[in-house]
């Protein structure tokens, strides 16, 4: 890891990591960077080597900076570490804490179409009405639940369960992460498709890429996306400013690419998500999103980069992730019917998408 003497310092450099990887993804297959589609792609197998082989990236990267860097001892300069203690990890939020806000973040992803990366990192800098309803429905949730379980204590444990982390995991894990991306570029070579075996490589790259952007700028550290989320003494302003570099780096890369450069680089045309509506599903996925993400601090991105080093809560959080979007795609038709024929909730998304609108003009 690069200790660059502050933790401001660092979260800066993690966004233009972050960014970077999204805009090499835009501008090299014509994709946005969504972390939990990717989950939820490869829970339904559609075009599992690519996807497989970008959320494989991020875990080769996380296992790597555990495996080589001492990312738990302190920096000489920081005072912290990079990854987050597991003892810290699970120390304020019970097991059942950590699968209910798993489940939460699942279930309101798919309702929503996307997450902190997709809506936040991808979808702000495009201005798009439906991401900037979600971002903001996922921090004005995610303060308020964060605030709330803070000082209530609600799910935090009587007697913690502390994570751990055996060394062996770390390597079991990066070598699994080599084998399996080793499989699925094997996969893609049987298929006598160039494209296919490049399209696996870029895939990978750009989820390593991704991976050490999360982790350089802390927010694999679940106590800093909390303390971010919570207001009072512990507030933790970070997260701010990894999320304002890396969204406005990629306003004017996105805005430059899409203007200037008719196709990607290795596809016909950008596969940019085609459903523009603010609809009730959106509000309420975004909502659901808002608790689980305040709840625990942790979003797809940072579940799968970490899923295995502070086991067993990392893992638990994942699995009721997953478990979330199945059961949101299980009974999604009947979830969407029932959702946007209330009328409650279509007043209230009236009212945003109107304020949106606003906010849009003037920026234009």
């Amino acid at each position: 890891m690069i200790d660059l003497g502050n933790s401001i310092l660092n979260s800066i450099f993690g966004g233009i990591i972050l960014a970077a990887a999204t805009s090499a993804h835009i501008y090299l297959q014509g994709k946005i960077t969504g972390i939990s589609g990717a989950i939820f792609k490869c829970i339904k197998n559609v075009d599992l080597n690519y996807h497989a082989s970008l959320l494989l990236g991020m875990v080769f990267t996380s296992a790597f900076v555990a495996c080589f860097s001492e990312p738990f001892k302190e920096s000489k300069w920081l005072k912290r570490t990079f990854l987050e203690l597991p003892k810290n990890y699970s120390e304020d939020l019970s097991m059942f804490g950590f699968i209910v806000a798993g489940f939460l973040v699942g279930v309101g992803a798919r309702m929503a179409n996307g997450c902190t990366s997709g809506h936040g990192l991808c979808g702000l800098p495009r201005l798009s009405k439906r991401s900037i309803v979600a971002i903001a429905l996922f921090m004005v949730v995610g303060l308020v639940s964060a605030t709330f379980r803070y000082y209530s204590m609600l799910f935090w444990p009587s007697k913690p369960f502390r994570a751990f982390n055996p060394s062996i995991i770390n390597y079991l894990v990066l070598l699994a992460s080599v084998g399996g991306v080793g499989y699925f570029l094997y996969e893609s070579y049987k298929t006598n498709k160039t494209d296919k075996l490049r399209d696996t490589g870029i895939a990978f790259g750009i989820g390593a890429a991704f991976s050490y952007g999360l982790i350089e700028s802390g927010m694999v550290e679940r106590h800093v996306v909390a303390g971010f989320l919570t207001l009072g003494k512990v507030w933790n302003i970070r997260l701010a400013f990894v999320f304002a570099t890396a969204v406005c780096i990629n306003y004017f890369a996105f805005n430059y690419i899409f203007k200037n450069i008719k196709k990607p680089v290795f596809k016909d045309k950008y596969d940019i998500p085609p459903n523009t509506a603010v609809d009730n599903k959106l509000i309420v996925g975004a909502i659901l999103f808002g608790i689980g993400w305040g709840f625990s601090g942790i979003c797809p991105g940072t579940a799968v980069a970490s899923f295995y080093i502070y086991f067993p809560q990392s893992f638990l959080a994942l699995a009721a992730m997953c478990g979330g979007m199945f059961v949101e795609d299980m009974y999604d038709a009947q979830i969407t019917e029932f959702i946007n024929k209330n009328a409650f909730l279509t007043n209230i998304n009236n009212t945003l998408v109107t304020n949106v609108d606003k906010v849009l003009k003037k920026t234009n």
